[in-house]
């Protein structure tokens, strides 16, 4: 039986958590990459959370937090300032996009259907 999976880490981008799961799967470690969804400003449309959850094992947490203590001395690449371990057993649970945000993405997206099918349609009958 599996363990929950727990988030240790939350990269600001999927390359660095894809990175990060590489050391931990070098050091015996199931490592899991979350990516979301995003529209190119930045905005997620899965309601979840800035960055990408990385996961490990509940019962590989503690073992998965040396490992990358560890090997950050080693890291050129990647800004460990930036990151914190997570403090928490509890499993990752995505947070809610704010409502004013997910409004103006569908504003946005609504106004660009409408423009295509209004070019489209201009096309046709002219």
């Amino acid at each position: 039986m599996r363990d929950d999976l727990v988030t240790i880490l939350t990269p600001a981008t999927e390359f660095e958590a894809n990175v990060l799961a590489i050391v931990l799967r070098d050091h015996d470690i199931e490592a899991y990459v979350f990516a979301v969804p995003i529209v190119g400003i930045g905005v997620p449309l899965s309601g979840g959370t800035i960055g990408v959850p990385l996961q490990v094992p509940k019962h590989d947490l503690e073992h998965a937090k040396r490992v990358l203590i560890e090997n950050k001395q080693h890291s050129i690449d990647i800004d460990w300032d930036e990151l914190e371990l997570s403090g928490s057993d509890a499993p990752y649970i995505p947070g809610r996009m704010n409502p004013v945000a997910k409004f103006i993405v569908y504003v946005i997206m609504a106004s660009i259907i409408v423009l295509l099918i209004a070019t489209v349609l201009n096309l046709i009958f002219v």
